[in-house]
């Protein structure tokens, strides 16, 4: 294999040299840092155009190759800007193999040839659109949030829920059932709240609260579509002046409950409604037979902040009576990882539990050790995931509906903002290494002043009128029973 690589690198080189013609290139024996990094990833098939750029270079060409023979060759002065057309017909060439992609760039007048780097182009396709929230970098007003959704074959994206709907509140918290665009759930807090819920083109606003202390938050649809699992949680800011940790987003309480979307009534066991226990982000196995839930005994916060542990745990589901089973069983137990472990994801086939890992706390966007972890529920053993972790915090995950593919959130760029990652995860388990979701401008995350919060995919586009969820948001709201 590596032989081969070599030829087709030499191979590279050869067919650079021809199309040079009298050009005089200098070979540099490194590879070039690109912006953003796309160096030896592997992409989708359907994926939007990888466009890049060089710092410092004055001009810049690209060429992509395959077995040794140019299929594309692009030119920009620092960047390059892909035509989707070409970009696309490359992409089905490429299929299920390897590109090698030479870069070459202008300084001072003079041309010089990096070592060329593989793109692996996977037979996997991704699911076409990505759901989102855009925020700001305060945390003081919601004056600009909006759910967006992007189509992740092209750079068109589109608010779905803008901002101009939700001015003086707080929308978050948008799931979507099986992937579907037409049948999803949002929040709205603090003006006109409520949950809103979407179904085949018909919404309405619930007020989930039924009697409880508190009304739904965290959230995740059972695959049924039945039923909404939440937890219904006390949150606290808490604002630090030293720059590593500028704020700890906490919970006071938290239990759960089940929304019966049919029935418009809540579920709710005694045995997790307890103030002895803090519960956190439920979420369904893919048959539905199962709840996935975090637990944390409670401290005394913010005091305690560090001794804060969440685990991940299991109890048995009826679909039929909306009632949980007896066995409650630990899944990550915090008592032996001495860590804590938040947004679990199980994967569609129902094998791998993908979480977050630190070493505190219950909202890790803004923990600097925050990493991704994935468990093999088969095994019950760790698989290897550190390709996917950097320096800075990873947190919010999902997986794409044929469980080739992960997306999740990261501060790896700059340390400030959170930007969207995709990840493949091949048929042998392993994991390869994350790129970041393509922007037309390379420039783009230098700079763009807004986190990409809460990715989830979604099998098309959203197609309920903004307009008709404006209606509803400022309509009448139901009490759930």
């Amino acid at each position: 294999m590596l032989r081969r690589w070599l030829c087709v690198c030499a191979l590279g080189v050869c067919f650079s040299a021809c199309q040079e013609g009298k050009r005089e290139v200098k070979e540099i024996d490194r590879l070039p840092e690109i912006f953003p990094d796309y160096k030896a990833v592997t992409v989708p098939v359907n994926i939007a155009p990888l466009n890049f750029m060089l710092d410092g270079a004055e001009s810049i060409e690209v060429q992509f190759s395959k077995s040794g023979t140019i299929l594309l060759t692009c030119r920009g002065k620092q960047g390059i800007d892909i035509s989707l057309k070409k970009w696309r017909r490359l992409m089905a060439e490429a299929q299920g193999d390897t590109l090698e992609v030479k870069v070459f760039s202008k300084k001072q007048g003079r041309w010089e040839g990096y070592k060329a780097f593989p793109l692996m182009v996977a037979a996997d396709s991704i699911d076409p659109y990505l759901a989102y929230r855009l925020i700001d970098p305060g945390y003081e007003l919601g004056t600009r949030l909006c759910l967006v959704q992007r189509d992740l074959s092209s750079f068109q994206e589109k608010a779905f829920v803008p901002a101009s709907l939700v001015e003086g509140s707080c929308v978050n918290c948008h799931s979507f059932c099986n992937y579907s665009p037409d049948h999803f759930m949002f929040h709205v807090r603090w003006k006109d709240p409520g949950t809103i819920i979407v179904k085949d083109g018909k919404a309405k606003r619930v007020n989930t609260k039924a009697g409880l202390e508190r009304p739904g938050s965290y959230r995740m649809w059972h695959p049924s579509g039945r039923y909404i699992a939440f937890s219904c949680n006390d949150t606290y800011q808490a604002f630090h002046a030293f720059a590593d940790e500028k704020i700890k987003v906490y919970d006071l309480a938290g239990d759960l409950m089940i929304y019966d979307v049919e029935h418009n009534r809540v579920l709710a066991d005694p045995r997790f409604n307890v103030r002895d226990q803090w519960m956190a982000y439920p979420a369904w196995s893919p048959d539905g037979k199962y709840l996935y839930f975090c637990k944390a005994e409670p401290v005394k916060l913010p005091q305690e902040y560090r001794k804060l542990r969440y685990g991940i745990y299991r109890v048995d589901f009826d679909a039929e009576t909306g009632l949980l089973g007896d066995s409650i069983v630990p899944v990550i137990d915090p008592a032996e990882t001495g860590t804590t472990a938040v947004y679990p994801a199980v994967s569609p086939d129902g094998r791998y539990l993908m979480y977050t890992e630190a070493d505190c706390g219950v909202f890790l966007i803004h923990h600097e050790d925050a990493d991704l972890r994935i468990w093999d529920l088969q095994t019950n053993s760790l698989v290897d995931a550190d390709v996917l972790n950097s320096e800075r915090a990873e947190s919010y995950h999902g997986w794409a509906s044929s469980g080739r593919w992960v997306v999740f959130s990261s501060r790896r760029l700059d340390h400030a903002y959170t930007h969207c990652y995709f990840a493949y995860f091949d048929r042998n388990g392993q994991m390869h290494k994350p790129f970041v979701m393509p922007q037309k401008d390379p420039e783009f995350y230098k700079m763009y002043l807004r986190s990409f919060n809460v990715p989830e995919f979604i099998g098309g586009e959203v197609t309920v009128s903004p307009y008709r969820l404006e209606e509803v948001m400022k309509g009448k709201i139901e009490d759930a029973l």
